[in-house]
């Protein structure tokens, strides 16, 4: 009876070592094929001047690079200001986030910049459009002339995919 058991014993584990080595020696063959089909193009599609107060003028018209703008305007007098408005739109088939606003300028104490209508983390999603304004003024609590009545300004908007 024991000699029984042995032998069933062996045999049983003869069965689950020729499935193990059947299980592992079978080639796996997958088909298929996978492709993206997702655009990225966010830019900045139309710049407008939208206010002008005072006798502020373009030094020359706004120069646009993507998603970065740089303007240059004229300013007489304390309180003169021009307002430019941006259109920056989401041509490109992914939703896209604010990540970042850079802001670099001339450094004239006299010239104040802001920017308004658009925030960091603010999503353009695919197909949509955005506007936001930038103002240029001069200071109004300027109390002497300084050399330099002009400003430049370059604003650039960081964008990354929305996840």
């Amino acid at each position: 009876m024991k000699k029984n058991k042995v032998l069933y014993f062996l045999i049983g584990i003869f069965c689950i070592m020729a499935i193990g080595y059947a299980a592992f020696s079978t080639t796996l063959n997958i088909n298929g094929s996978a492709s993206i089909d997702s655009n990225w193009n966010v830019k900045i599609t139309k710049v407008t001047t939208k206010n002008i107060i005072g006798d502020a003028t373009k030094a020359f018209e706004p120069v646009v690079a993507d998603t970065a703008v740089t303007f240059k305007t004229n300013l007489v007098s304390p309180s003169d200001s021009m307002t430019y408005e941006v259109t920056i739109s989401n041509e490109g088939t992914i939703d896209a986030k604010v990540d970042s606003i850079e802001m670099t300028d001339s450094k004239n104490p006299a010239i104040v910049f802001s920017v308004s209508g658009i925030n960091e983390n603010d999503l353009l999603e695919a197909g949509q459009t955005q506007t936001y304004d930038v103002t240029v003024t001069y200071d109004p609590n300027i109390t002497t002339q300084p050399a330099n009545t002009s400003a430049t300004i370059t604003v650039k908007l960081n964008y990354v995919q929305n996840a």
